[in-house]
């Protein structure tokens, strides 16, 4: 896999070469069709000039185009293009239980041809009048699933007593000690761990591409030790794939396994929840703890509010180191006591009620 490939996991080939030629080509090159250019000829100088200019990721916006867009409408001369053809484009997808898919090839075909209507390629643009919650109704709003400290406690062991490998195990851990998303887990090579100074470089692997260092805590350390133990030797990535450990696991391995664990008839017990869940619990925990919504910001690598994105450019390593580790000792408490029935589940007073069939109801 190339360079491009592994920070692009979600792509095709064939999407990254499309969009390699289009940066290439000279715009003399693209822009030479005259006044009546197909969707495709426009919409490569489109992403020549704004898209390639404007997108930190042009890659999934380009994904989406190569998929839904032009096999159907790319050939055919930009200006004959009509509402009713691009609704039938939606149409289709939303037929398909692609609600999320349709509002963003919508987005993303109002957004090119109003360029081309300010650019001039077209006279006026078929779907300026219409917004977003037209195409398939409102958007499905935000996942707020995060783990009690029962649940906590019933995840971290729970992994023990399910036939899981180490490099799965403890990767889930990772991702909620560290806050971080799947991805930048399963794709963080040995080289971006600086042990000696207790050191996450992770430099701009992610998915805002900015550049991000994290402090290691105590639990994380544990889990980078286990998964470097785990890792063939001669891998350059903390979670190899089992079968060639020169390519890092995939984000889907993950995802299924923690599945498996929670649907099977002796799982976890708990309401469904994903790894990214885990990271949501671990902002919400840093809240608990009473961090700084800054300090709080940088741990999760967003970006600072309002003017301080601009001025504010301290590193808040040392305030980040803090907050880690005390968000470690924290969950060391939680997964340190004897049950889950000890513990707060969603409000004081409650008991996280697990069923008689759960793996870990035995430990109760």
């Amino acid at each position: 896999m190339t360079v491009a490939e592994l920070r692009s996991p979600h792509v095709g080939r064939h999407v990254l070469i499309w969009l390699d030629q289009v940066r290439a080509a000279s715009l003399g090159e693209l822009d030479n069709f005259g006044d009546e250019g197909s969707v495709e000829q426009v919409m490569k100088v489109w992403v020549k000039l704004s898209l390639l200019v404007s997108r930190r990721r042009p890659e999934i916006a380009v994904s989406s185009l190569l998929k839904h867009v032009l096999p159907n409408i790319g050939s055919q001369p930009l200006k004959s293009i009509n509402r009713l053809r691009l609704n039938r484009l939606y149409n289709i997808l939303i037929a398909d239980g692609k609600k999320e898919e349709a509002r963003r090839v919508f987005a993303l075909t109002k957004q090119f041809l109003a360029w081309a209507e300010m650019q001039g390629y077209l006279d006026h643009s078929p779907i300026a009048s219409m917004k977003k919650r037209d195409v398939a109704g409102r958007a499905t709003p935000p996942r707020s699933r995060q783990l009690s400290d029962a649940e906590i406690w019933v995840f971290w062991h729970g992994l023990d007593n399910w036939a899981l490998s180490d490099q799965a195990r403890w990767a889930l851990r990772l991702c909620l000690v560290s806050a971080r998303r799947p991805d930048e887990i399963v794709q963080a090579q040995k080289a971006e761990f600086d042990l000696s100074l207790g050191l996450w470089k992770q430099g701009t692997r992610n998915k805002s591409q900015r550049e991000h260092i994290l402090p290691i805590s105590p639990l994380m350390r544990q889990c980078i030790d286990a998964l470097m133990r785990a890792a063939d030797a001669d891998s350059p990535w903390l979670v190899p794939a089992p079968r060639d450990p020169q390519l890092p696991l995939s984000k889907g391995a993950l995802n299924q396994a923690l599945r498996r664990m929670i649907r099977a008839p002796r799982g976890l017990g708990l309401d469904a929840f994903t790894p990214r869940d885990l990271r949501r619990t671990a902002r919400s925990k840093l809240s608990a703890l009473d961090t700084p919504n800054d300090v709080a910001r940088k741990i999760m690598n967003h970006a600072l509010e309002g003017i301080d994105k601009v001025y504010d450019t301290h590193d808040y390593l040392t305030q980040m180191r803090s907050a880690m580790d005390a968000y470690s000792a924290a969950v060391e408490q939680i997964i340190g006591c004897e049950s889950y029935l000890a513990l707060r589940h969603r409000f004081d007073g409650e008991t996280l009620i697990l069923n008689e069939s759960s793996i870990m109801a035995m430990s109760a």
